[in-house]
């Protein structure tokens, strides 16, 4: 595993950006997601069942990392350094914790923890 995908890169999939399409195609082996994207992204109103099953389909394909008590204990560390979205702490702790590189477009949301970043849009 090398990349931790944030939640939107998969809304800008979603929505048809071809940049994001084609890094989640190109990388999907490499990558994983945290529970908290599971859930964001899932969280969103489809159009209708048959859509929002697709999208747990796509996101099926990508290992998925649990919460545990060490990505907890480094997002408490993490809100010491920064006061930052809870969702994006334990996102950003995920890739902390399993040395992965966090694939995300909103950067200055990450950039004073210590984690590496990609913005494949960049």
């Amino acid at each position: 595993m090398k990349y931790l995908i944030d939640s939107n890169i998969f809304i800008y999939h979603l929505n048809g950006e071809n940049i994001a399409s084609v890094f989640l195609q190109e990388y999907q082996v490499q990558s994983a997601i945290s529970r908290i994207t599971y859930i964001e992204v899932l969280s969103f109103n489809y159009d209708n069942i048959e859509q929002e099953n697709e999208v747990k389909i796509l996101l099926a394909q990508f290992e998925l990392l649990e919460l545990n008590q060490e990505i907890s204990d480094q997002a408490l560390i993490n809100r010491k350094i920064k006061k930052i979205k809870m969702a994006d702490n334990i996102i950003a702790a995920t890739a902390q914790v399993h040395n992965l590189t966090l694939v995300s477009r909103n950067t200055d949301d990450f950039k004073t923890l210590d984690v590496n970043i990609l913005n494949p849009f960049a």
